[in-house]
Formats: C-alpha cells, structure tokens, sequence
C-alpha cells in the first residue's frame, strides 16, 4: 500500500519549527525598535547638549553668567528647554592651572538634575570687559520683536 501525504506528527513538527522562527522574528523587530528609539533619543539628548554648551559659552564670552562685579560666574539652578526638557549649570572657576568650567546636567524634570551625571566643559579664558558685560546685559533687557 502506497500512502501520499504527511503524518500529523511530521505536520505538528513543522508547525512547531515555524512557531518558532516567528516568534524569533518579532522579538527581533521589538528589539531593533527599541534600539531605534533609544538611539533617537541619545541623539536629541546630544544635539540639545551641544547646543546649549554653545548657547553658554556664547554668552560667558559676550559678558554673561557674572556677577554685578564681574568677579564670579553665578549659576543657573533650574532652566527648561522649549521641548520641557530641564537644565542646571554649575560653574567652576578655573585654579590658575586649569581653566574655567562649566558643569552641565540634563533632565526630564528638577528631581532628576540631582542624579544626572555631569558633563564638564572648558570656557572662554578670562572675565570680558566692562563694555562687553554692559553690552551683553543690554541685549538682554531688550524686548524680542
């Protein structure tokens, strides 16, 4: 006798592997997906970085970030982006051997500023003149048209 066809374990078998390849498959486009957001959102988190740290050092050079004597940077505790995201920069004065530096944290609101891990950059060396300090706060004061 001459049978055609296939067994219900040999079908059961194939359903089995096939099973499991999908399954492999979608847990590999969950992973991917996840990589992808995360990816995008370091990537924010850089673009927002290098742009403030420019923003910062733009100002300190025009005469920003002192105090009325121009002696000492003074702090932004808390700030926020436009997209919400929150800021704090500490600044430290440089030794004589190092530099000037700003330490700069990131995060999704005030409570995590206080756990964000720092990034410390170097500013422009010296305090800027009483004109560019005059100038800068000038264009402060002035209303955005």
């Amino acid at each position: 006798m001459n049978q055609r066809g296939f067994t219900l374990i040999e079908v059961l078998v194939a359903m089995l592997v096939f099973v499991t390849g999908v399954a492999g498959l979608l847990a590999l486009i969950v992973t991917a997906l996840a990589l992808h957001r995360d990816g995008l959102n370091l990537a924010r988190a850089t673009r927002d970085f290098d742009a403030l740290r420019a923003t910062i050092v733009a100002e300190v050079a025009a005469g920003g970030h002192f105090d009325a004597d121009r002696h000492a940077f003074v702090d932004v505790a808390v700030a926020a982006l436009p997209d919400g995201t929150t800021y704090a920069v500490h600044f430290i004065p440089g030794d004589g051997v190092e530099p000037d530096r700003a330490e700069l944290r990131f995060g999704a609101n005030e409570a995590e500023l206080r756990t964000a891990r720092p990034v410390v950059f170097a500013l422009p060396t010296g305090p800027p003149l009483a004109s560019t300090v005059a100038r800068w706060r000038e264009r402060q004061a002035r209303p955005e048209h």
